[in-house]
Parts: structure tokens; sequence; C-alpha cells
């Protein structure tokens, strides 16, 4: 099973950058997963061009690991002001911005050259151009990966293989109503909740890209992990 949701940064840095002066400013980036994972290694790679590009004037300090809450939650910190920059999927962005729900349709993109064209281009830049007007500024979309399910039930192989298991869902309706479609009982959590949620059987399984999966640590909880085909182009 494939499918693919592309990681989204957004921010009011732009803005920052408008209107300070030349003092050291520092800027507040968070994320939902710890420094050592690859959504660590692009907010140092984004932190550090700051720094070089602004001489200095801007330097990063990061809160990874939901130390400022989860995904939505530091959304809304940085519409608020009191967070500067997330590093975040895109499943809560259409809560604030619907138009990024078309990127979270399963199914959508064939592969990752695919994925790249489509948000590096028109239609991408375009959906970009609907954040200012909800308090948010869209830097540029990041690479999170095609989604893999874990569950501590049984193999998934085939659609069927799903039905009856209860999941736990980004909050967000396109992945809800999608996993219905399958026979899923979609279960929306916060990333923070979902280990112990997976520990304790709350929910059966839960859907990541790998990076995510591996910096979760959901291989101590979950037994079983689907391997998705490759689609045709």
């Amino acid at each position: 099973m494939k499918k693919n949701w592309i990681s989204y940064i957004t921010s009011t840095i732009l803005a920052g950058l408008a209107s300070t002066v030349s003092a050291q400013t520092i800027l507040k980036i968070g994320y939902a997963v710890p420094t050592n994972s690859h959504y660590g290694v692009g907010s140092t790679v984004l932190c550090d061009e700051i720094e070089k590009g602004t001489q200095g004037r801007y330097k990063c300090q990061h809160f990874p690991s939901s130390a400022l809450g989860g995904e939505r939650e530091m959304i809304e910190a940085v519409q608020l002001g009191t967070l500067d920059i997330v590093n975040t999927s895109t499943g809560p962005v259409g809560n604030f911005v619907p138009e990024v729900k078309i990127v979270d349709i399963p199914f959508l993109f064939r592969d990752y050259d695919h994925a790249r064209r489509v948000l590096d281009g028109p239609i991408g830049q375009d959906i970009l151009t609907k954040f200012p007007s909800k308090g948010l500024v869209g830097l540029a979309w990041a690479e999170n990966g095609f989604r893999h399910m874990t569950n501590s039930k049984r193999a998934i192989v085939k659609p069927s293989d799903t039905v009856g298991l209860k999941m736990r869902t980004m909050e967000n309706k396109v992945h809800m109503d999608g996993y219905r479609a399958f026979g899923i009982a979609p279960t929306p959590m916060a990333f923070p909740e979902v280990y112990g949620a997976l520990q304790q059987g709350t929910v059966d399984g839960q859907e990541n890209p790998i990076p995510v999966i591996l910096a979760g640590k959901f291989s101590q909880v979950q037994k079983h992990l689907s391997a998705p085909v490759p689609q045709a182009a």
C-alpha cells in the first residue's frame, strides 16, 4: 500500500526578517521527533543557512521531540508568534490552510520524482501563496516519505488485511476518510500520545514514513510493518 504526504515547513520568519534590526535574534524552531531524525537534520540545515545568510544576526534554538506540544499546537504557536518556525507534516496543516488537504489524498503521487515535480512546480508553489492570509508563511516543501502501517495484530499484505484494525491517524479528515474506505477504524491522535497508546493497546497500530517510525521507536511496541508495493508510473 503506498501513499504520500510530504512534510511541510511553515514559518513566520520572513516577516521577522523584514522588521528586525541588527542585534542577534534567536528564532525558536519546533518539530515532533528527535534532533537525530530527518526533521532534525533538515531543521539544522535550514537554521545554518539562516545564520550564514544573515551574517549571524539570526540564530535558531531547537525544540525537538514535541517539547512544545504536538504539531497542531506548534502551528497555532507560530500563528500567535510564540514560536517562530515549525517543521511539520502536512497532516495538521490542512486544518489551518484547507488547500493543503489536496496533497493528503491517498495514492496521489506515483513516486518521489512525481511528488517533487508537483510540489516544486506551479501547483505546489501556488499552495504556498495561501498561507499568509492564515497568519503563516510557507517557506518550502520538505520530504517526509511514503507512509507505512505498523500494527500489533497481523501482517498487512493486501487491503483486506486492514479491516477492523484500530489505527492511529493524524488529526486530518482526509486521512480518516481514506482509512475508513479500507475498513479501518481511524483514531485521531497527536504524535506525542502515539507511543503510549500503542504500548497500552489503546490502538492496534499507526501509519507514518519509515524515518518517523524509526525515530519514534515504534518497533518496540509493534510487531508488523507493511511494505508498500511500488506503483507503475
